[in-house]
């Protein structure tokens, strides 16, 4: 029988969802985005409104129209709802990829700096947050490399949806 121990001896976790995502700039970015989102999202409520209104009148034509002249009005009105879902769509995974774009960066940046941090402090093995059950909070540097990491500036601009 084998017996096998780990040699690692010096352990730290951090959790680095919680490092992006309370990242200075990438939070400034999430409220950038917000903003512009806010400036066209009446615009789509509008669209919306007006569809529940042609909608109401199709089934108010129910009544007048022949199946043919109905059918029509149907396609039309699936058609319009077809270009404003895939406008809804293509405005929501806009706006991801800008966040997950943001969010790759500031992950290439945090493991940088946890490489660094792991040789300046002779760390063995540095385990993600959501990898361990329990820890001692005195192996957690989320909040160092937050720190260190909060010290950078990073760009955010982002491309507005047209």
């Amino acid at each position: 029988i084998l017996s096998f121990s780990c040699f690692a001896e010096n352990i730290r976790v951090i959790n680095l969802d919680l490092v992006i995502n309370q990242n200075i700039s990438f939070q400034k970015l999430i409220n950038e985005i917000e903003n512009d989102q806010n400036n066209h999202k009446q615009h789509f409520n509008n669209i919306e409104k007006n569809l529940s209104i042609k909608l109401d009148e199709i089934d108010e034509l129910k009544l007048i129209l022949n199946s043919n002249e109905l059918d029509k009005e149907i396609q039309k009105y699936n058609s319009q709802l077809n270009e404003f879902n895939k406008k809804i769509n293509y405005f929501n995974l806009h706006y991801d990829n800008q966040l997950n774009n943001m969010r790759n960066i500031i992950l290439d940046k945090a493991l940088e700096l946890i490489q660094g941090y792991s040789l300046e402090n002779k760390i063995d093995l540095i385990i993600e947050s959501k990898s361990y059950i329990m820890a001692s909070n005195s192996i957690n540097i989320t909040d160092i490399i937050l720190d260190k990491l909060n010290k950078i500036k990073f760009e955010t601009k982002f491309k507005k949806f047209e």
